[in-house]
């Protein structure tokens, strides 16, 4: 639902006189603001019970009674509210202050008031005879937000505004999350529940079923609203942002092949609803009229004529919430006759339209402007004597779902809380109470990430394995795709991605970073670890079980797809001098070996290839790069990896310049240095276990030298570097070691900080 949000604003005019007042910000919370003996005082009206032993002043003496400090309540509007509690009043003259704020009761010492939350503050003004400690309140109140929830069985989902939007599932007074996702609608289909999540690159739609069990039904861009027709049929709208891309679309899933895709419509469209053999939808062409399609006959006719906020359909009667010229009001329209207006049946405008037992309910609160607070809240309309009763008077319902004819579930606006509400004893139980997210390591293994422009690319192992950006520049995160994503890669300006696109079914997905705009889905198969020469793409090709099974190329529009090689577990592909290098990382006497095939001798009929061994004498590699003639390598041994550079003028183990001392686990290449992550495991001391850089340039081993050093905090890989900085998953996946966040060690000054 979309409401009519109102910022709050408060204008705050402060006369402070006074010669030689300063701000201190204390090093701890040991102030001389809680030195002295308190007394009650009550600061503002708006403050809490809860709050006055917060809210109060110390005095000494009356030298500064003409002094006020005031509790302020404002709404969140992302701007810094830190000043807006300040002293006001006339004070004496050589008067200073000691300022001391704290967020929430955690004795936290901060500096600015952005978050939701509570702030209290402390002032404490000293003259050269007296001093007096005052004390108020700040508190930021969430915005009103779109917050779906939705009750099926004995399952309740949310939006939790308390934990970044994600969906939360709260069963047998349980409250976990369900998704690491934002989910923008919630609908149910039969005992399940349907999330419509939408971040920026790829949308997808995930099944929830009785039981909890999540799947994804279906990934697009652009998707606006889904319905389920079937196990194996769905419909959903798509408004891109061309219009021969936008439509409605009918899958069909097969349990073999690739889900067929068939566009049943064409144009912007929203609002999807079935009802008997009619695919109900909001037409944007035609100034938001509600027309239905034919699902048989695929033919299209105008319902309704007006423009609806929203709209449900009952006993083949529509019920809606029309934008009237006036005032919006609820009308409805019976689906046999020839009307394309709907009645009016009440002059109050509803939101979050449900039905039961012949009752429509409908939440009355302000979606274009002003009403009585009196009438703000929950209603139901009784069909058959057309009368309206308020079931939940309240004005902070943000969003709601019907449970029964006695009890109801909401989103409180004001906290954002999940609550239940009993009809009969009008009583509200929090679902929430003292809630904070509860952060499990999640197990998803192999991450990544890529630096583009200075931005980094990455895996986000908290957010269900997404992709996701970090841009340094600006500190500020965006999550690109709502599914898993497999394994990506940026060639060129064009980012290639591997994601989940229905149930377990991966398949490869592009889109320009430069122009943005849609992901393009280029092939159906399981493909990871792309490369490019140009002309084509080549890469791991995976079978329907996601195990590697052999080497592909497809032109670069996924065309002409075609599996030249049954290596299997290839991987850290590299392009160089018209040949494609891999590492043979399969279960033979080959594994570990540096490989490479011709790509003058891949044709569109080849199917089993052999490669070649680069050198019998460069064996057991982990890792490996190409930089001008040289060959670096990590030497993967039975108990110690070593870091190796050879060349192709001599093709040996080279020279080894970072030894099992510090046994290298990954490298990255940048300027003339060569970055590492060490945990030598026999380290029982953990001297040796940190970040390492090493010269790309040595002669010999033992002139690394060690950069962070730790005992048991880090364990980094999936490296990549902008800015002079080093950005790493800290993780181990084979000893599942590390929080699984993202970090960066900058490597100016040697520090660490967490980016996730």
């Amino acid at each position: 639902m979309k409401f009519n949000k109102k910022s709050v604003s408060i204008c705050f005019l402060a006369f402070l006189l006074t010669s030689c007042s300063k701000e201190v910000t204390p090093a701890s919370s040991n102030s001389s603001a809680n030195s002295t003996t308190t007394t009650s005082v009550t600061n503002s009206s708006n403050q809490t019970s809860s709050d006055s032993s917060k809210a109060s002043s110390t005095v000494s003496s009356d030298e500064f009674e003409n002094a006020k400090y005031e509790s302020k309540t404002v709404t969140y509007d992302g701007l810094d509210h830190y000043r807006d509690i300040q002293i006001t009043g006339f004070l004496p003259e050589g008067v200073s202050q000691t300022n001391l704020v704290v967020k929430n009761e955690n004795n936290q010492i901060v500096t600015s008031a952005i978050d939701v939350g509570k702030y209290y503050y402390s002032v404490t003004l000293t003259s050269k005879t007296s001093s007096k400690t005052f004390n108020a309140v700040l508190t930021i109140k969430a915005a009103r937000k779109d917050t779906p929830i939705i009750s099926v069985g004995s399952n309740i989902y949310f939006s939790n505004g308390l934990d970044h939007y994600y969906l939360y599932r709260y069963s047998s007074s349980i409250l976990k999350r369900a998704d690491s996702s934002v989910s923008q609608k919630l609908k149910e289909s039969n005992s399940s529940v349907l999330s419509i999540s939408v971040p920026l690159m790829s949308d997808s739609v995930k099944e929830y079923t009785s039981s909890g069990t999540k799947s994804t039904l279906y990934t697009d861009s652009d998707i606006t609203d889904f319905v389920k027709y079937s196990d194996n049929v769905y419909y959903y709208s798509k408004n891109a942002f061309s219009a021969e891309n936008s439509g409605i679309f009918k899958v069909t899933n097969s349990t073999d092949d690739e889900p067929v895709v068939e566009k049943v419509f064409s144009g912007k469209t929203d609002k999807l609803q079935i009802s008997g053999s009619y695919l109900y939808f909001e037409n944007k062409a035609n100034d938001n009229n509600i027309y239905r399609l034919n699902l048989s006959s695929k033919q299209t006719s105008l319902v309704l004529k007006q423009k609806v906020h929203e709209y449900i359909i009952s006993s083949n009667t529509m019920y809606c919430t029309v934008n009237g010229l006036v005032n919006d009001y609820i009308g409805k329209l019976d689906l046999n006759s020839s009307a394309t207006e709907a009645t009016k049946i009440t002059n109050d405008a509803g939101e979050n339209l449900n039905i039961l037992n012949n009752e429509l309910y409908y939440n009355y609160s302000d979606l274009y402007g002003s009403i009585d607070e009196n009438k703000k809240g929950v209603w139901k309309f009784n069909l058959n004597t057309n009368s309206n009763t308020q079931v939940f008077k309240s004005s902070v319902v943000n969003a709601y779902d019907v449970v029964s004819s006695s009890e109801l579930v909401y989103v409180n606006s004001d906290n954002l809380h999940a609550y239940k509400y009993n009809i009969s004893s009008k009583s509200s139980t929090d679902l929430m109470p003292d809630f904070t997210p509860v952060e499990e390591t999640p197990l998803n293994l192999g991450g990544k990430s890529v630096n583009y422009k200075n931005k980094i690319y990455y895996l986000d192992m908290y957010r269900d394995k997404t992709l996701n950006c970090y841009d340094e520049s600006t500190n500020t995160l965006s999550q690109l795709t709502n599914e898993k994503v497999m394994d990506f890669s940026i060639i060129g300006d064009t980012l290639y991605f591997n994601q989940v696109t229905t149930m377990t079914n991966n398949d490869l997905y592009s889109v320009n970073l430069l122009t943005g705009g849609d992901a393009v889905k280029l092939s159906s198969n399981d493909t990871r670890n792309i490369v490019s020469d140009g002309t084509y793409l080549y890469g791991t090709h995976y079978n329907f079980a996601g195990l590697s099974g052999g080497i592909f190329r497809m032109n670069l529009d996924g065309s002409d797809y075609i599996k030249f090689s049954e290596i299997n577990g290839a991987k850290n592909f590299k392009i160089k001098d018209n040949r494609l290098y891999f590492i043979n990382s399969g279960t033979g006497q080959d594994n570990g070996n540096i490989e490479y095939i011709e790509l003058s001798a891949i044709t569109s009929s080849s199917s089993k290839l052999k490669s070649t061994v680069l050198s019998e004498k460069i064996k057991n590699v982990k890792q490996f790069e190409f930089e001008g003639n040289n060959i670096y390598y990590i030497y993967n041994g039975v108990t110690t990896n070593s870091i190796n550079r050879s060349d192709f003028t001599s093709l040996n183990e080279g020279v080894q310049i970072a030894s099992k001392s510090t046994n290298p686990n990954e490298f990255i290449i940048s300027g003339d240095y060569i970055y590492y992550y060490s945990y030598p495991a026999s380290d029982l001391t953990g001297k040796n276990r940190g970040f390492y850089k090493v010269k790309k340039g040595a002669t010999q081993d033992g002139t690394q030298e060690q950069i962070y050093s730790y005992k048991s905090t880090y364990y980094a890989g999936d490296f990549a570097i902008a800015n002079n900085k080093l950005f790493f998953l800290n993780y181990i996946e084979k000893l599942t070691f590390g929080d699984a966040h993202f970090y960066y060690l900058n490597l100016s000054n040697n520090t660490i900080t967490k980016v996730n």
